[in-house]
Parts: structure tokens; sequence; C-alpha cells
């Protein structure tokens, strides 16, 4: 007699799923589970629940288990799905840039308050936004400030390539203007100058830290997005440098930094004549954005 199949529920593969990734070490098993099922069945989080007891097609466990091995691989989930959510908008993501995190929204809110603060009234914001990676910050400021004109900037074409596909998808294109280019290596007035405002998420891990990181993050993402390749501090440099003929007289600067960096940023802009120095703390306590004003010098010449 032929032994019969055991049939598989949502809620067998959820507890199954949750305590194998749990057990070979993995976080956040549970929520791991639920979204690669949810992928799988074209379902939302809160449904699996709904339909707990229904059984699974051979063609959905055979999709499941492709998803899972992927994840076993320790391919951050972001990829595998391809997308996340920041600032409440859906972004499309892969490895031609890194990952929208938590905290950069901490950023991105940080900047669209102080817009609706001190521009409400002004008919055009001129943000840049350097290193713009996805796209997340660009489009979160284009979406939620109404009248502001970004310039995104990226050295990696992949990257931009990625930005315009997000900035399409949510309908913010005809707002941002994006620009390849190694804002490290800027000569010349290739975007313009007399921004109101200069936002970037750049990348910060001092190269002697990449060895720490961890192998969801060493291995997938891209590491110019994530390493200066010297001490983590070298775009914050040239921000403080370039920013006074990049904005306008009296333009602010605002950046996400790592933890324990917000106090040397600060003294960075500081020696570079920065003024208004503000550090905004994360949900987590840390000290994550620096904000300073600028004022102008001689602009680039071009």
């Amino acid at each position: 007699m032929p032994v019969e199949e055991k049939v598989w529920t949502v809620i067998d593969m959820i507890k199954w799923g949750t305590g194998y990734l749990a057990d070979k070490g993995f976080d956040e098993a549970r929520l791991t589970v639920e979204l690669l099922l949810s992928e799988t069945l074209g379902l939302k989080r809160f449904d699996l629940y709904v339909r707990h007891e229904q059984p699974l097609k051979r063609s959905e466990l055979d999709k499941f288990k492709v998803l899972l091995k992927r994840r076993l691989s320790h391919e951050p989930v972001q990829y595998i799905l391809g997308k996340t959510n920041f600032y409440s908008i859906e972004m499309k993501v892969d490895r031609r840039a890194l990952i929208p995190r938590p905290e950069t929204e901490i950023l991105a809110e940080a900047v669209i308050d102080h817009c609706r603060t001190y521009f409400s009234q002004k008919d055009s914001v001129r943000v840049l936004d350097v290193g713009t990676g996805s796209g997340c910050l660009a489009i979160a400021i284009a979406k939620f400030v109404k009248n502001c004109a970004v310039t995104a900037v990226d050295k990696s074409a992949d990257a931009i390539g990625l930005a315009k596909e997000n900035a399409q998808a949510t309908g913010t294109e005809e707002r941002i203007k994006f620009v390849k280019t190694d804002f490290l290596e800027l000569e010349g007035n290739v975007f313009g100058t007399g921004f109101d405002l200069i936002v970037s998420n750049p990348p910060y891990i001092p190269e002697a830290e990449l060895a720490s990181l961890s192998q969801e993050i060493r291995e997938f993402e891209p590491v110019e997005s994530l390493s200066d390749g010297f001490d983590g501090f070298v775009f914050f440099r040239k921000i403080s440098e370039i920013a006074p003929r990049l904005l306008r007289e009296g333009g602010w600067v605002f950046v996400e930094t790592a933890d324990g960096q917000a106090g040397s940023v600060a003294k960075i802009f500081l020696n570079g004549g920065g003024t208004e120095l503000l550090v905004k703390k994360d949900l987590s306590n840390i000290e994550r954005v620096v904000r300073s004003r600028f004022f102008s010098k001689d602009p680039l010449e071009i």
C-alpha cells in the first residue's frame, strides 16, 4: 500500500519553517517565513491566518522551498522578495543598490519636516540627493514635498537604473532628475548650484569594519554603497568642502551617520563653516542625523 504524502497547511508551514530557521540561527524566523509564504501564495500576511488551514499545492511547496533555500544562503529577505517598504512607499530592491534601512526614514522625515516648515511658500525647493542608490530618499522627498525639484546623483549606472524604475513606479519621476556622476571626483558644474538643501546617506562604514558585517550584508549588498574605502568620513568631508558652493546662501545639509559618528561629522561641518548644527536620534536612541547650515562661497567653475 502506498504511503500517503503529508498534506501541509499554511499554519503547518509557518510552524515548521519558524522552528527550522530559528534552529539555524536566523533572527526574525517567523516573520521571514510569513513573508516568504505570502510571496509564494500571493497573499497578505494577515490572510495567512485567515486561511491557516488551507493546504498547499505541490507547486506552492516547491516555490516556497526555492525561496527558503535562498534565505538559508543568507540572501536578504528584501532581495528575495524584490521589494521593501520605505517611508510607507513600496520600493523595488535588488543587488544593484543598498537595501533602504528603517533608520534612513529618520533622515527622510527630518528633511520632509524641514521643507514643510521652511519652504512651504517657496515655488520650488531644490534638493540634491548625494548617493541616491535605490532612490528611496529622493522619492520620499518628491512624494511628500509637492513643491520640490530633486536632483539625485550616483556614480553607479546600475543604481541609477533602479532608482529610475522606482521613480516611475511611484509617480515621482517628473520631480526627480537623475545624474550619473562620481561626487568625490566632482569637477565643474555638472548639475547646477543654488540648491536649498543637500541630503545624503553616504557610504560611511570604515573599510576596516567591513569584515565584521553580517554575511547578508558582506556577500549580497554592493560594497561601494557601504564603505568609502577609508575611514568612513570621506563623503562627509567632501560634502562639507563643496556644500557652500552648491547651496544657495544659507542652504542646509542633512546626512545620515553611523552609530558613534555624529559628533565627528558635526565637527567636520563646523570646521567647514557650518552653522546651526543639530543632531537627531533614531528610535534606538542612536545619534543618526546631522543637520548643518552653510553660507555660499564662489560657485563651482565650469
